[in-house]
């Protein structure tokens, strides 16, 4: 049975110079990364830089990282999602949920 893969526009992690935008462009188009990094400094520098820069900015936020090298926002959210780890196991520990309470029992343990 033939295995249906999706191909995904991610931000490259080996192909990288700034982010690894074009890097992905170029794998996705399957050619070289360099045509549209000349592209994109051409056009970023007719229209100005600032809107390049945005642009460029936006893209980075958008593509997803290359699920075989994150590179440094990958770690960034794997540190996150450790912290989260780390403080929601604290939590856990310092609180107990109590079922089947009732009021006698309170009463029993001096609690009013």
């Amino acid at each position: 049975m033939r295995e249906s893969r999706r191909k995904r526009l991610t931000r490259s992690g080996s192909d990288r110079i700034l982010a690894g935008v074009f890097g992905g462009f170029g794998q996705y188009f399957n050619c070289s990364p360099n045509i549209f990094r000349v592209a994109y400094v051409i056009l970023s520098i007719l229209s100005g830089l600032v809107p390049g820069i945005v642009i460029y900015a936006i893209m980075v936020l958008i593509m997803p990282p290359d699920p075989q090298h994150p590179g440094f926002l990958g770690f960034l959210k794997n540190l996150n999602d450790f912290q989260q780890g780390i403080d929601g196991t604290a939590q856990k520990q310092s609180r107990r949920t109590l079922t089947d309470v009732e009021e006698k029992d309170i009463k029993r343990n001096g609690r009013s």
